[in-house]
């Protein structure tokens, strides 16, 4: 179970290799580390996750596709 305070990573796109052009995703466009903190709980069982190129929601479903997993977890 992810918490506030626990450290995240988003995996890497893998559009860059099959698209023309630049990804249009919001972690490509804003050149994202992809590492984020949870900050608050979201709607509809998501989380409220501040990166370095800004906040966005991540749901438990991203979780359970292994999309995103937790790197550090708060205490």
């Amino acid at each position: 179970m992810v918490k506030i305070g626990d450290l995240i990573k988003v995996k890497e796109c893998e559009l860059h290799a099959e698209q023309e052009g630049e990804c249009t995703c919001f972690f490509c466009c804003g050149n994202s580390n992809r590492v984020g903190l949870i900050i608050a709980p979201g709607p509809m069982n998501a989380w409220t996750v501040m990166f370095d190129c800004g906040d966005f929601q991540i749901d438990k479903f991203d979780f359970a596709r292994g999309d995103v997993e937790v790197i550090s977890e708060s205490r």
